[in-house]
């Protein structure tokens, strides 16, 4: 049990404040359908913690900075698609493709985001260095769906408060401003 516990508590810590609260706290409020938005999360982090525990360091290996660039490159490319997509992003979207979509985007963002990331490789140190890689992938999960929930809520809640227009853009800038710095950090 030791290995849940310890896995829930390292991955729990390097997610707090992580990009993916941030995409999470904005698809909440863009969709607002916190189920969807969870279970995206849940599904996401299972898939990719799983990769971390059988497969990260062969994945890690392979690809070394490519995926850097991957993730940084979906960023800005994110931040500019929610910059010029104008009114779109006004309309409602009907509430059964609500759902699925809210699902759709949110696991494939958080899936790409957190490949290489630090929560990854925490994931895949612990099950390296533990004795039982399913407690260490059960507590990762559960972490990162602990950690992301209050966004999953405070964008469920407060997304009638704003301006989608204005989510839109902050959202835009902090997506932009994301992928710069790691393309910058990749360069250094």
């Amino acid at each position: 049990m030791d290995s849940f516990f310890i896995a829930l508590l390292v991955v729990g810590l390097a997610e707090l404040g992580d990009k993916t609260q941030l995409v999470t706290l904005y698809l909440s409020a863009r969709f607002r359908r916190p189920l969807a938005i969870l279970a995206g999360v849940f599904c996401a982090s299972l898939l990719n913690l799983g990769l971390a525990v059988a497969l990260g360091a062969w994945l890690g290996h392979l690809l070394g900075d490519w995926l850097e660039w991957l993730v940084a490159l979906l960023f800005i490319g994110m931040g500019t698609w929610l910059l010029f997509a104008g009114k779109e992003n006004d309309e409602e979207v009907p509430p059964k493709a609500a759902g699925r979509n809210a699902f759709l985007t949110t696991f494939s963002l958080f899936f790409l985001m957190e490949m290489g990331d630090k929560t990854q490789l925490a994931t895949l140190g612990l099950a390296a260095g533990l004795d039982r890689p399913a407690l260490v992938l059960s507590g990762a999960v559960l972490a990162m769906v602990l950690v992301n929930s209050p966004a999953i809520w405070l964008g469920h809640r407060y997304a009638s408060r704003l301006p989608r227009l204005l989510l839109n853009r902050i959202s835009a800038g902090v997506f932009v401003l994301v992928g710069l710095v790691l393309m910058v950090r990749l360069l250094a």
